[in-house]
C-alpha cells in the first residue's frame, strides 16, 4: 500500500463531488441525505471481494476505484473503473445482491457511503433516481467491455495511457496517488514492464512519476500514446452525462 497518502477526515456533505448525487432531484436527496456517510478511502483499500453480498454503495468524489477479475493463479486485471460519474457498484440495487469481482480503491479520496437498503428503497418510489442509475450502469456495462477488449488487443503502452487518461478523468486532477506495482496489478503485467512504459511516457513529456505519485505534464502526447479506446470510453461517457442532464431537468 502506499504510504505517501494519510486520508484526512472525511468530507462535508457536497453532493456537487458525485455525478449521479448531484442529478438527484431535491426530494431523493431530501431522503437520502441522513444515510448517506461521506468516507476517506485509503489506497488498495479493498472495498469488496468477488462474491460478497453487497451491503453498501459507495459514491466517489474524488476517489478512483477499480473493480478486478483475479484468476485462480492469482494473476489480476482490471474489469472497470469508477470515479466521480457514478457508484461502486449500481446493480446491487437493480436485482443483483452479490459482487461479482473484487473491488479496491486505485486513487485515494473521498465518497459518500450508504446502505444499498436505502438505494433500493428511493429506486422504487423515484423513477429519476430509477433512470439515472440505469443509463449509468449501461455506460459501465459498455466500458468494461470495451476494457475487456482493449486488455487483449492492445499493447500495455497504449493501455497504461488509456488507464491513466481515464483515471485523471475521474479525479479531475493533474496528478494522483498510485504505486507501480499496484498499477501493473490492475493492467495485468509485471511491475518491471510497467516502469519500463511509464519510463517512455515521461521521455515524451506525457507524464512525470514520482514514489508513489503520477503527474499528468501533457495531455496531447498522452492521448496520442493511447490506443482508440480511451476515445471511446470517453465519448461513451459524454453521452452519459448528456442523458442524465435531460432526466435531471425532466
Amino acid at each position: 500500500m502506499s504510504r505517501d497518502y494519510q486520508p484526512g477526515p472525511p468530507p462535508s456533505f457536497n453532493v456537487d463531488g458525485n455525478d449521479l448525487l448531484q442529478r438527484l432531484n431535491p426530494e431523493g436527496i431530501q431522503r437520502l441525505r441522513p444515510h448517506l456517510k461521506p468516507v476517506a478511502l485509503r489506497a488498495e483499500e479493498v472495498l469488496y471481494q468477488a462474491g460478497d453480498r453487497i451491503s453498501h454503495i459507495y459514491f466517489p468524489s474524488t476517489a478512483v476505484l477499480c473493480m478486478l477479475t483475479i484468476m485462480k493463479d492469482g494473476r489480476t486485471v482490471e474489469s472497470a473503473t469508477v470515479g466521480h460519474e457514478g457508484a461502486s457498484w449500481v446493480s446491487a440495487s437493480l436485482g443483483t445482491p452479490t459482487m461479482p469481482c473484487q473491488t479496491m480503491v486505485a486513487v485515494p479520496g473521498s465518497a459518500h457511503k450508504i446502505a444499498a437498503k436505502y438505494v433500493e428503497e428511493e429506486i422504487r418510489q423515484n423513477g429519476i433516481f430509477h433512470d439515472l442509475l440505469s443509463e449509468y450502469a449501461h455506460a459501465l456495462l459498455i466500458s468494461s467491455l470495451r476494457t475487456g477488449a482493449c486488455n487483449t488487443l492492445h499493447s500495455l503502452a497504449q493501455r497504461s495511457a488509456r488507464w491513466l487518461l481515464v483515471a485523471l478523468d475521474r479525479t479531475s486532477g493533474s496528478e494522483f496517488v498510485i504505486t507501480h506495482e499496484f498499477m501493473s496489478a490492475l493492467l495485468g503485467c509485471s511491475r518491471t514492464s510497467l516502469t519500463t512504459v511509464l519510463g517512455e511516457l515521461e521521455q515524451a513529456g506525457a507524464i512525470r512519476t514520482r514514489k508513489g505519485r503520477i503527474e499528468l505534464v501533457d495531455r496531447k502526447s498522452l492521448e496520442q500514446c493511447a490506443c482508440e479506446c480511451y476515445q471511446t470510453i470517453r465519448e461513451n461517457f459524454e453521452e452519459l452525462r448528456a442523458r442524465e442532464d435531460k432526466l435531471a431537468e425532466a
